[in-house]
């Protein structure tokens, strides 16, 4: 378990403003090489709002990577996030915004796995 904060760059020539989050973070890995990580927002002390940073909150989310038997180098994902990026930006920019967001996540996902494979 720990607290992590994470930050993400402006986006659209700066229209969006760079986000911070802080989030409780569990990772747990089962018996049976399923993998959890588990978070959601949290205040700390150590954490306090950033300058220049828009303070985005997530509610509770994570994901499952769970091994395919007999198939070392598959895994199945089961993912759930819900986020609000904080700030006054129409909808219509977040949805533009948010895909490739994402995109980046499950690519540095892929990376964390196969190095917690090594």
């Amino acid at each position: 378990v720990s607290v992590c904060r994470a930050t993400t760059p402006s986006a659209f020539m700066k229209i969006i403003s760079p986000r911070e989050f802080v989030d409780v973070v569990l990772v747990k890995q089962y018996e049976d090489g399923t993998m959890l990580s588990a978070a959601t927002n949290v205040e700390h002390p150590l954490c306090p709002p950033q300058p220049n940073f828009m303070r985005g909150f997530n509610y509770p989310c994570g994901c499952f990577c769970i091994p395919f038997p007999g198939e070392p180098d598959r895994t199945q994902l089961l993912s759930f996030f819900q986020t609000d990026l904080g700030g006054y930006l129409p909808w219509t920019v977040v949805e533009s915004f948010f895909p490739a967001s994402i995109t980046g996540f499950y690519s540095n996902l892929t990376k964390a796995v196969k190095a917690l494979k090594v």
